[in-house]
Protein backbone atom coordinates (compact mmCIF):
# COMPACT_ATOMS: atom_id res chain seq x y z
CA UNK A 1 0.00 0.00 0.00
CA UNK A 2 2.63 2.29 0.44
CA UNK A 3 4.86 1.87 -2.35
CA UNK A 4 1.55 2.77 -4.33
CA UNK A 5 1.10 5.73 -2.87
CA UNK A 6 4.41 6.81 -3.64
CA UNK A 7 3.74 5.97 -7.10
CA UNK A 8 0.45 8.41 -6.91
CA UNK A 9 2.43 11.06 -4.45
CA UNK A 10 5.00 11.31 -7.37
CA UNK A 11 3.21 11.22 -10.51
CA UNK A 12 0.59 13.89 -8.88
CA UNK A 13 2.57 16.00 -7.44
CA UNK A 14 4.83 16.38 -10.63
CA UNK A 15 2.10 17.38 -12.36
CA UNK A 16 1.30 20.02 -9.99
CA UNK A 17 4.50 21.55 -9.68
CA UNK A 18 4.90 21.95 -13.54
CA UNK A 19 2.39 24.19 -14.40
CA UNK A 20 3.55 26.75 -11.23
CA UNK A 21 7.67 26.20 -12.18
CA UNK A 22 5.64 27.40 -15.81
CA UNK A 23 4.47 30.85 -14.58
CA UNK A 24 7.63 31.41 -12.42
CA UNK A 25 10.77 29.41 -14.15
CA UNK A 26 12.95 29.35 -11.25
CA UNK A 27 15.46 26.99 -11.00
CA UNK A 28 14.52 26.25 -7.48
CA UNK A 29 11.35 26.18 -8.00
CA UNK A 30 11.67 23.22 -11.05
CA UNK A 31 9.75 19.45 -10.54
CA UNK A 32 13.65 18.18 -10.96
CA UNK A 33 14.23 19.90 -7.45
CA UNK A 34 10.84 20.50 -5.63
CA UNK A 35 9.47 16.94 -5.98
CA UNK A 36 12.77 14.97 -4.76
CA UNK A 37 13.21 17.26 -1.79
CA UNK A 38 9.07 17.15 -0.99
CA UNK A 39 9.71 13.61 -1.37
CA UNK A 40 12.50 13.13 1.02
CA UNK A 41 10.77 14.73 3.50
CA UNK A 42 7.72 12.35 3.07
CA UNK A 43 9.42 9.43 3.44
CA UNK A 44 11.25 10.91 6.70
CA UNK A 45 8.36 12.01 8.10
CA UNK A 46 6.05 8.85 7.67
CA UNK A 47 9.59 6.68 8.16
CA UNK A 48 8.77 4.91 4.66
CA UNK A 49 11.85 2.97 3.66
CA UNK A 50 13.31 3.10 0.05
CA UNK A 51 12.56 -0.55 -0.89
CA UNK A 52 9.09 0.44 -0.31
CA UNK A 53 8.96 3.10 -2.54
CA UNK A 54 10.86 1.95 -5.33
CA UNK A 55 8.77 -1.11 -5.23
CA UNK A 56 6.35 0.33 -7.45
CA UNK A 57 8.20 3.27 -8.91
CA UNK A 58 11.25 1.89 -10.77
CA UNK A 59 9.41 2.14 -13.75
CA UNK A 60 9.87 5.82 -14.09
CA UNK A 61 13.61 4.99 -14.07
CA UNK A 62 13.30 2.71 -16.93
CA UNK A 63 10.99 5.59 -18.75
CA UNK A 64 15.02 7.54 -18.60
CA UNK A 65 15.93 5.46 -21.26
CA UNK A 66 12.85 6.08 -24.24
CA UNK A 67 13.01 9.73 -22.96
CA UNK A 68 17.10 9.73 -24.06
CA UNK A 69 15.99 8.58 -27.50
CA UNK A 70 13.40 11.10 -27.27
CA UNK A 71 16.28 13.85 -27.73
CA UNK A 72 16.53 12.41 -31.17
CA UNK A 73 14.08 13.96 -32.50
CA UNK A 74 15.45 17.96 -31.93
CA UNK A 75 18.94 16.56 -33.21
CA UNK A 76 17.77 15.67 -36.75
CA UNK A 77 15.38 18.57 -37.13
CA UNK A 78 19.13 20.63 -36.57
CA UNK A 79 20.84 18.54 -38.10
CA UNK A 80 23.15 20.96 -39.95
CA UNK A 81 24.17 22.70 -36.71
CA UNK A 82 25.69 18.95 -36.08
CA UNK A 83 27.56 18.90 -39.47
CA UNK A 84 28.75 22.49 -38.51
CA UNK A 85 30.64 21.70 -35.58
CA UNK A 86 30.98 18.04 -35.51
CA UNK A 87 34.74 17.91 -35.21
CA UNK A 88 34.53 19.94 -31.59
CA UNK A 89 31.48 18.49 -30.41
CA UNK A 90 33.57 15.28 -31.33
CA UNK A 91 36.40 16.22 -29.48
CA UNK A 92 34.90 17.77 -26.51
CA UNK A 93 32.53 14.63 -25.89
CA UNK A 94 36.17 12.64 -24.91
CA UNK A 95 38.42 15.12 -23.17
CA UNK A 96 34.92 15.74 -21.37
CA UNK A 97 34.34 12.17 -20.05
CA UNK A 98 38.05 11.59 -19.74
CA UNK A 99 37.97 14.78 -17.29
CA UNK A 100 34.86 13.68 -15.74
CA UNK A 101 36.06 9.84 -14.77
CA UNK A 102 39.62 11.47 -13.74
CA UNK A 103 38.09 13.79 -10.96
CA UNK A 104 35.81 11.38 -9.96
CA UNK A 105 38.87 8.79 -9.28
CA UNK A 106 40.51 11.56 -7.37
CA UNK A 107 37.46 12.05 -5.27
CA UNK A 108 36.86 9.01 -4.37
CA UNK A 109 40.35 8.15 -3.30
CA UNK A 110 40.83 11.20 -1.80
CA UNK A 111 37.80 10.21 0.58
CA UNK A 112 38.92 6.74 0.68
CA UNK A 113 35.79 5.37 -1.13
CA UNK A 114 35.06 2.13 -1.49
CA UNK A 115 35.29 0.51 -5.28
CA UNK A 116 31.08 -0.02 -5.64
CA UNK A 117 31.34 3.60 -4.38
CA UNK A 118 34.00 4.57 -6.52
CA UNK A 119 32.97 2.74 -9.37
CA UNK A 120 29.76 4.30 -9.23
CA UNK A 121 30.81 7.71 -9.26
CA UNK A 122 33.19 7.78 -12.14
CA UNK A 123 30.08 5.91 -14.30
CA UNK A 124 27.67 8.92 -13.39
CA UNK A 125 29.46 11.32 -15.55
CA UNK A 126 26.61 10.07 -17.70
CA UNK A 127 22.86 10.22 -18.31
CA UNK A 128 21.32 7.78 -15.82
CA UNK A 129 20.16 4.82 -18.63
CA UNK A 130 23.86 5.27 -19.84
CA UNK A 131 25.51 5.13 -16.39
CA UNK A 132 22.95 2.57 -15.38
CA UNK A 133 24.34 0.17 -18.02
CA UNK A 134 28.08 0.97 -17.58
CA UNK A 135 28.40 0.20 -14.01
CA UNK A 136 27.08 -2.85 -14.35
CA UNK A 137 30.50 -3.61 -15.90
CA UNK A 138 32.58 -1.98 -13.63
CA UNK A 139 31.22 -3.34 -10.50
CA UNK A 140 29.18 -0.63 -9.24
CA UNK A 141 25.70 0.14 -7.87
CA UNK A 142 23.21 0.97 -9.93
CA UNK A 143 21.26 2.45 -7.18
CA UNK A 144 24.33 4.77 -5.95
CA UNK A 145 25.03 5.50 -10.31
CA UNK A 146 21.28 6.78 -10.44
CA UNK A 147 22.10 8.89 -6.88
CA UNK A 148 25.00 10.71 -8.33
CA UNK A 149 23.90 11.09 -11.42
CA UNK A 150 21.08 12.75 -10.03
CA UNK A 151 22.88 15.06 -7.92
CA UNK A 152 25.12 15.88 -10.55
CA UNK A 153 22.42 17.18 -12.99
CA UNK A 154 21.14 18.99 -10.41
CA UNK A 155 24.16 20.74 -9.34
CA UNK A 156 25.18 21.24 -12.89
CA UNK A 157 21.93 23.14 -13.52
CA UNK A 158 21.95 25.07 -10.62
CA UNK A 159 25.03 26.41 -11.30
CA UNK A 160 25.69 26.20 -14.72
CA UNK A 161 24.42 29.31 -15.75
CA UNK A 162 26.76 31.09 -13.37
CA UNK A 163 29.48 29.13 -14.08
CA UNK A 164 28.76 30.12 -18.31
CA UNK A 165 29.00 33.87 -17.26
CA UNK A 166 32.29 33.42 -15.15
CA UNK A 167 33.39 31.78 -17.91
CA UNK A 168 32.51 34.02 -20.50
CA UNK A 169 31.38 31.95 -22.79
CA UNK A 170 29.11 33.24 -25.26
CA UNK A 171 28.82 30.40 -28.65
CA UNK A 172 25.53 28.83 -28.28
CA UNK A 173 27.57 25.48 -29.38
CA UNK A 174 30.05 25.54 -26.18
CA UNK A 175 26.98 26.42 -23.92
CA UNK A 176 25.08 23.92 -24.68
CA UNK A 177 28.30 21.42 -25.11
CA UNK A 178 29.02 22.56 -21.46
CA UNK A 179 25.67 21.84 -20.00
CA UNK A 180 24.96 18.64 -21.48
CA UNK A 181 28.29 17.42 -21.17
CA UNK A 182 28.31 18.62 -17.15
CA UNK A 183 24.67 17.91 -16.21
CA UNK A 184 23.08 15.44 -18.83
CA UNK A 185 19.24 15.66 -18.63
CA UNK A 186 18.73 18.60 -15.96
CA UNK A 187 21.49 20.31 -18.15
CA UNK A 188 19.84 19.85 -21.30
CA UNK A 189 16.31 20.71 -20.40
CA UNK A 190 18.16 24.03 -19.33
CA UNK A 191 19.79 24.78 -22.47
CA UNK A 192 16.38 24.54 -24.35
CA UNK A 193 14.84 26.68 -22.41
CA UNK A 194 18.21 29.74 -23.13
CA UNK A 195 18.40 28.70 -26.63
CA UNK A 196 17.19 26.33 -29.22
CA UNK A 197 20.72 25.80 -30.66
CA UNK A 198 22.18 24.87 -26.98
CA UNK A 199 19.26 22.70 -26.56
CA UNK A 200 19.93 20.74 -29.55
CA UNK A 201 24.09 20.72 -28.96
CA UNK A 202 23.50 19.82 -25.08
CA UNK A 203 21.28 16.56 -26.47
CA UNK A 204 23.86 15.62 -28.68
CA UNK A 205 26.16 15.71 -26.28
CA UNK A 206 24.74 14.16 -23.72
CA UNK A 207 23.86 11.31 -25.91
CA UNK A 208 27.40 11.02 -27.54
CA UNK A 209 28.87 10.80 -23.80
CA UNK A 210 26.37 8.23 -23.16
CA UNK A 211 27.48 6.27 -26.07
CA UNK A 212 31.03 6.84 -25.59
CA UNK A 213 30.73 5.41 -22.06
CA UNK A 214 28.44 2.55 -22.85
CA UNK A 215 30.79 1.85 -25.77
CA UNK A 216 34.39 2.48 -24.22
CA UNK A 217 33.41 2.90 -20.57
CA UNK A 218 34.65 -0.17 -18.79
CA UNK A 219 37.90 0.23 -20.72
CA UNK A 220 38.71 3.98 -19.84
CA UNK A 221 37.40 3.34 -16.04
CA UNK A 222 40.35 0.63 -16.31
CA UNK A 223 42.75 2.82 -18.18
CA UNK A 224 42.21 6.13 -15.13
CA UNK A 225 42.33 3.57 -12.11
CA UNK A 226 45.38 2.24 -13.21
CA UNK A 227 47.06 5.68 -14.13
CA UNK A 228 45.54 7.76 -10.85
CA UNK A 229 45.31 4.86 -8.56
Amino acid sequence: MASFFCLVWTIALYFAIKPFHRRLPRFWLSPAIVVPALTIALLLAADIPYAAYVADTRWMVWLLGPATIAFAVPIYEHRAIVRRHWLALAIGVVVGTLVALVSARLLAEAFHFSNEVSSSLMARSVSTPFAVAVVSHTGGSADLVSLFTVMTGLVGMMVGDAVLALLRLRSPVAQGASLGAAAHGFGTARARQRHTEEGVVASLTMVLAGVLMVVAGPTLTGWVIAVVG
